[in-house]
C-alpha cells in the first residue's frame, strides 16, 4: 500500500510542475515595450507592478535606470 501512495504522490507533484509551467507560459512575468524610435525599452514586472526604463546613449552603451513602484 505504501508503494501505491508513494506512486500518486509522485504523479500529483508532476502534474503540479506540469500545470506551474503552463500558466508561466500563458502568463508571462515580464512585458516589455520598445520606443518608437529604438532609443529605449520600458520593462514592465506584470506580477510584482513594477516598470524599469533603459536608455541606449548615442554611443550605444546600455543606462538603465531605477526600478519605479507606481503604488
Amino acid at each position: 500500500m505504501a508503494d501505491i501512495s508513494k506512486e500518486v504522490w509522485g504523479y500529483a507533484i508532476l502534474g503540479l510542475v506540469a500545470v506551474a509551467v503552463l500558466l508561466h507560459a500563458l502568463f508571462p512575468r515580464y512585458e516589455w515595450k520598445i520606443i518608437a524610435d529604438g532609443s529605449a525599452i520600458v520593462v514592465y514586472d506584470r506580477w510584482g507592478g513594477r516598470f524599469q526604463r533603459a536608455v541606449y546613449d548615442p554611443t550605444g552603451k546600455l543606462r538603465v535606470m531605477d526600478v519605479y513602484t507606481p503604488f
